[in-house]
C-alpha cells in the first residue's frame, strides 16, 4: 500500500507495528517508535560509538536528527492522507551529554496546528526521566494538488 493511502496515524501507527519498514535514516540514527497517538510520538533511540563527535562525545547532530524525526512525528500523526509536512525550523538545546550505548527516549507533542504551520515539542530523556535535549519545530503543512 502507498504511503499516500494511510492518514499520519495510520502510516506511523503502522510503522511501530513493523507493517511498513522504516526510513534509512532510522538505520544510520538507531531509532523506533514505541508510541504514536493523535499529536503525539515517544522513540527509543540509542547513540552508539559511530555517534560520538572528535572530541569524544555524542555528536550533536545525533541530538538534531532524533529530535527533528520525533517532532516531526508529531505534526505527521495529525495529517490526512496523501498530505506531507516539512520541517521549516528546528531550535535544539543540548543541555547534557548523551552516553553510547545507553537507551533513551524522545518525545514530542503538539503545540500548536494550524492549516499550513504545525508547531511540536520535544525532548531526549533517560529512564529516571532526566531531560539532555530539548527542542521546538516548525513544520510546513504541503498540501498535493
Amino acid at each position: 500500500m502507498s504511503d499516500s493511502n494511510y492518514t499520519g496515524l495510520e502510516f506511523l501507527t503502522a510503522l511501530k507495528n513493523g507493517e511498513v519498514p522504516a526510513s534509512p535514516m532510522a538505520h544510520t540514527i538507531p531509532m523506533k517508535l514505541i508510541d504514536v497517538s493523535l499529536g503525539k510520538a515517544t522513540y527509543e533511540v540509542q547513540p552508539s560509538p559511530e555517534h560520538m563527535n572528535i572530541q569524544g562525545g555524542v555528536h550533536g547532530g545525533f541530538y538534531a536528527t532524533v529530535l527533528d524525526t520525533v517532532t516531526g512525528s508529531a505534526a505527521h500523526s495529525l495529517l490526512g492522507a496523501g498530505v506531507n509536512y516539512g520541517t521549516i525550523d528546528l531550535n535544539v538545546k543540548m543541555i547534557r551529554p548523551m552516553q553510547v550505548n545507553k537507551n533513551y527516549y524522545a518525545q514530542a507533542e503538539l503545540i500548536n496546528a494550524g492549516r499550513n504551520i504545525i508547531t511540536t515539542e520535544g525532548k531526549i530523556i533517560d529512564n529516571q526521566g532526566k531531560v539532555y535535549a530539548f527542542a521546538s519545530a516548525t513544520l510546513m503543512v504541503i498540501h498535493k494538488k
